[in-house]
């Protein structure tokens, strides 16, 4: 989906943000294209969870987790008027 996307809009991946709320669907995707990934706390992942595939042996749990998290998505939007 995402090299469709970004075939035809040019998207430069290394100016990307995957922003999703499931791990299994939203930030696997993103890492799987090379986009960094951040992860909303407000939906259906906790940090538990999280925290259980960062410390696993196994890579394909490794490929689950985010690059960063936030606990709601409005925790953006001092960032995105500056």
């Amino acid at each position: 989906m995402f090299d469709c996307v970004a075939g035809e809009f040019e998207v430069d991946p290394a100016r990307t943000i995957m922003v999703g709320d499931r791990l299994d669907t939203d930030i696997l995707m993103g890492n799987d294209c090379g986009l960094t990934t951040l992860l909303t706390l407000t939906g259906v992942t906790a940090l538990d969870e999280v925290r259980g595939h960062q410390d696993s042996g196994c890579p394909a749990r490794h490929s689950l987790v985010p690059d960063y998290y936030v606990n709601s998505i409005a925790d953006l939007l001092p960032a995105l008027g500056e």
